[in-house]
């Protein structure tokens, strides 16, 4: 398959989560923290802050923005429809992707340990904390394929996070399944008494 290697910078806009944020102010926002969003793309709970300044239209999250933690990037948040308008803290960076890179591709891109692992290049650094910056993460290169097929891998990605997901929710349930078997034959209500 025909690719080409391209700076992420070149093909996405990179933007440092917002600082700013107080417990008073005229306006209030939804502001995503790192803990807001889990491995498998949910969206959990997220903070209401306030600021005294109205935030942009470009500093809220949009359909498709990447979310990735500053610190110890493992995996990254696509932003869907329910996290527009959202404001990621200063703890996040924001990648838009340009017209050519699909959102879910270059999510997958961004959670494989080679394309991550070239901030630590870029860097020299070996430190156990790897923190990432605007700049670290716009001068890693990404493959840039045909748009039709990062939608194929953008789905493969996103039917692999949901799998995960629900995979997740079996374990937990079974989990409890078991304590509540086990709590009730120790308390005698099995039929082996």
């Amino acid at each position: 398959m025909d690719f080409t290697e391209k700076r992420l910078g070149d093909v996405a806009e990179i933007m440092a989560g917002l600082t700013g944020f107080t417990d008073k102010g005229k306006y209030r926002y939804s502001v995503v923290q790192p803990n807001s969003f889990t491995d498998t793309g949910l969206m959990n709970e997220v903070d209401v802050q306030r600021r005294s300044d109205e935030l942009t239209d470009k500093q809220m999250l949009s359909v498709g923005d990447i979310l990735v933690k500053r610190l110890n990037p493992s995996f990254v948040h696509v932003v869907a429809l329910e996290s527009v308008g959202m404001v990621a803290s200063q703890n996040i960076l924001v990648v838009r992707p340009g017209a050519e890179i699909d959102p879910d591709y270059l999510g997958y891109l961004l959670e494989q340990k080679d394309i991550l692992g070239q901030v630590e290049q870029v860097t020299g650094s070996a430190a156990a904390i790897k923190a990432v910056s605007v700049k670290k993460l716009a001068g890693i290169t990404i493959p840039v394929i045909p748009l039709l097929e990062q939608r194929k891998v953008g789905a493969i990605w996103k039917l692999s996070r949901k799998r995960k997901q629900l995979l997740n929710e079996y374990m937990t349930e079974n989990d409890r399944l078991v304590s509540s078997l086990a709590s009730q034959i120790i308390s005698g209500g099995g039929n082996g008494r």
